[in-house]
């Protein structure tokens, strides 16, 4: 019994030493290929991250409004754009436009404030491209008048009061807008301030969560 007891503890031993040295074996053959994919893996991310950022330098080049920085992209959407070429064609459609825009937009408000008896001194548009490409604009904008913010609001609440009548005409006017836009919907907000510089303090609050900053090369 005793010799049956040593034979069977040593059994138990050289089985439990071969499945150690099995399992490390098939750890030092899994290890390579799993560093293999793993640096697949981090080459696929380095050249979509690349892609982005090549994309988003063209832009910056070819669109003053995006060397300028009036135009936040969303990471997500210009990272979408970046790989399709029909998104990125939207993009820079929108993009052509946004001069005429812009030069629409001042024309109109500052049609919209002479009638108030106003001039409009300084006017800035900014441009926010969402993740899923909608797009937002806010207008900055200081008028010189003899009224005060209060009372130029007051006066064209007023206007607005007795143009109710013609609702169906302004209406059609929305919808020429948005054709002209290309189809593509663009919500408008403006906000009056008091001076150019408390105008440039309210740009610098204005921000997209997920808008693309380019990340530079430290090695350079």
């Amino acid at each position: 019994m005793a010799i049956s007891g040593i034979g069977s503890e040593y059994n138990n031993v050289y089985e439990s030493t071969y499945s150690a040295q099995k399992n490390e074996a098939a750890k030092k053959e899994a290890a390579p290929a799993q560093a293999g994919k793993a640096k697949d893996t981090q080459n696929a991310q380095h050249s979509g991250e690349k892609a982005v950022s090549d994309f988003y330098s063209y832009l910056q080049k070819n669109y003053d409004c995006m060397s300028k920085g009036n135009v936040a992209v969303s990471s997500e959407y210009l990272k979408k754009c970046s790989g399709d070429s029909k998104k990125a064609k939207e993009l820079e459609d929108f993009l052509k436009k946004i001069p005429d825009l812009e030069k629409q937009g001042y024309e109109q408000l500052s049609a919209q404030n002479k009638a108030l008896g106003g001039t409009v001194t300084y006017y800035e548009q900014t441009w926010m491209v969402g993740k899923d490409g909608s797009i937002q604009s806010t207008v900055y904008s200081v008028t010189e008048t003899g009224m005060t913010n209060a009372e130029r609001m007051k006066k064209s609440m007023d206007e607005r009061l007795e143009k109710q009548k013609e609702k169906k005409e302004e209406e059609e006017k929305i919808k020429e807008r948005k054709e002209e836009k290309a189809g593509q919907e663009i919500t408008v907000k403006y906000v009056e301030a008091e001076s150019e510089l408390e105008a440039k303090a309210m740009m610098q609050k204005e921000k997209l969560e997920d808008a693309y900053r380019p990340k530079f090369d430290m090695n350079v």
